[in-house]
């Protein structure tokens, strides 16, 4: 075993093996929020092949593990591990604190048209940096510019089952975009050029399904969240927009040459859902409302895998309720902000299964439970909105229990 071998199991014990502390340097805790301890070992898909337990073993020591600067961490960033911003329910799930998993995003308009202010460091700013390890560190965290006309903070979205989405096909949601729904709601598919097969692809990935696939997701993750540059994603993000001062990033680009963006992958693809909580009679009675108020017009029960390479993700039931599409969602949810084709007020629908192991909902997190996030719905979800609102206290009970156990 190697130096970096030993290194990144102490630092992966750290995390997953109860222990808080930070093992390398002189960085603090994060600097605002406070994480409760290791999160819960995460749990495979069912009826992986021996092979596959072993990538997913290997990616959990790589989720887990604590960057440093020798692996190419900042100048700027958001956080020292996938883990510590995935934690919500166990490792790989969404954020478990605000204060530690909630980035802000910026965007702007120049002439008529949208930018992502690279100019000024948009779209996605990094608000750390190794000043936290170096005294004197030239390179500050970024803050909100001037120029932003929109800032959305974003929070955490959990990784459970990603694999099973990853393996809809295209077909199935592009089905459901032609279908015709009652209460003017139309979703429709988010199209992305894909940077690591330069093709346009369905996204199904992120709050607005702006990624259309997990190899992307960890990539982008690596360069956006921890800033460590890859083969595809080969550049350093410009802190505040201004060129990185000599000497302050030492590791040459790419920084991570490919294994561990793939041993993320890996982690995602075979991470398992949540296990849904035994429903009661109580939470059958609350699907079969949750359904009669039409809710199910964009949280789609169930979709299904396709034929795939792994028999854990061909032709598997995914009971993730959405469709994996854009819907209009109104003025008080919009944060203005462009992704893909995604516009300012569209948003991916949000899986529910493992909504009831969440604390924060929505997209900026200001939600802290399943019927405050729901009375927050409008654009096309008003139609049900208020019928979910008509309902009495006894059925609006009944369908939260019911989400809640998902």
């Amino acid at each position: 075993m190697n130096n970096r071998q030993l290194l990144r199991t102490s630092r992966t014990l750290a995390i997953i093996g109860g222990s808080s502390l930070f093992l390398w340097g002189a960085l603090s805790p994060p600097a605002s929020g406070v994480l409760q301890g290791p999160p819960r070992p995460p749990k495979p898909l069912g009826g992986l092949t021996p092979a596959e337990q072993r990538l997913f073993q290997a990616g959990v020591g790589v989720f887990a593990e604590l960057e440093a600067p020798p692996d190419g961490l900042g100048p700027v960033f958001n956080g020292v591990s996938c883990a510590e911003c995935h934690r919500a329910g166990g490792l790989g799930g969404a954020a478990e604190n605000l204060g530690v998993a909630r980035v802000t995003r910026i965007g702007g308009m120049t002439n008529g048209k949208y930018t992502d202010l690279a100019q000024v460091g948009g779209p996605l700013l990094q608000s750390r940096s190794l000043r936290e390890l170096i005294r004197g560190y030239p390179v500050p965290g970024e803050v909100v510019p001037k120029e932003a006309q929109f800032v959305s903070h974003r929070i955490t979205t959990p990784l459970f089952g990603a694999g099973l989405i990853e393996a809809i096909p295209d077909s199935a949601i592009l089905a459901l975009e032609r279908q015709s729904q009652p209460d003017g709601v139309h979703g429709v598919a988010n199209r992305v050029l894909n940077p690591d097969t330069g093709k346009t692809e369905i996204g199904r990935f992120g709050w607005k399904a702006q990624v259309s696939a997990l190899h992307w997701f960890s990539g982008d993750a690596y360069l956006n969240e921890m800033g460590i540059t890859s083969p595809v994603f080969s550049h350093e993000n410009l802190p505040q927009g201004k060129p990185i001062p000599k000497g302050a990033d030492q590791v040459p680009d790419p920084e991570e040459a490919g294994p561990d963006i793939a041993a993320a992958t890996d982690f995602m693809r075979f991470l398992a859902p949540l296990d849904p909580v035994p429903p009661t009679p109580e939470a059958i009675r609350g699907e079969a409302i949750f359904a009669n108020v039409r809710c199910t017009s964009c949280h789609v029960p169930t979709l299904q895998t396709g034929a795939n390479l792994s028999k854990a993700l061909s032709n598997i039931p995914v009971r993730l309720f959405s469709d994996l599409l854009l819907h209009r969602m109104g003025a008080g949810l919009a944060d203005g902000i462009q992704q893909g084709q995604a516009a300012g007020d569209q948003f991916r629908t949000a899986p529910l299964w493992g909504v009831g192991r969440r604390p924060f909902l929505l997209h900026d997190g200001r939600a802290n439970s399943v019927d405050q996030a729901i009375r927050l719905h409008a654009g096309e979800a008003l139609s049900s909105h208020d019928r979910y609102l008509r309902l009495n206290p006894r059925d609006r009970n009944a369908v939260i229990e019911f989400l809640n156990g998902l």
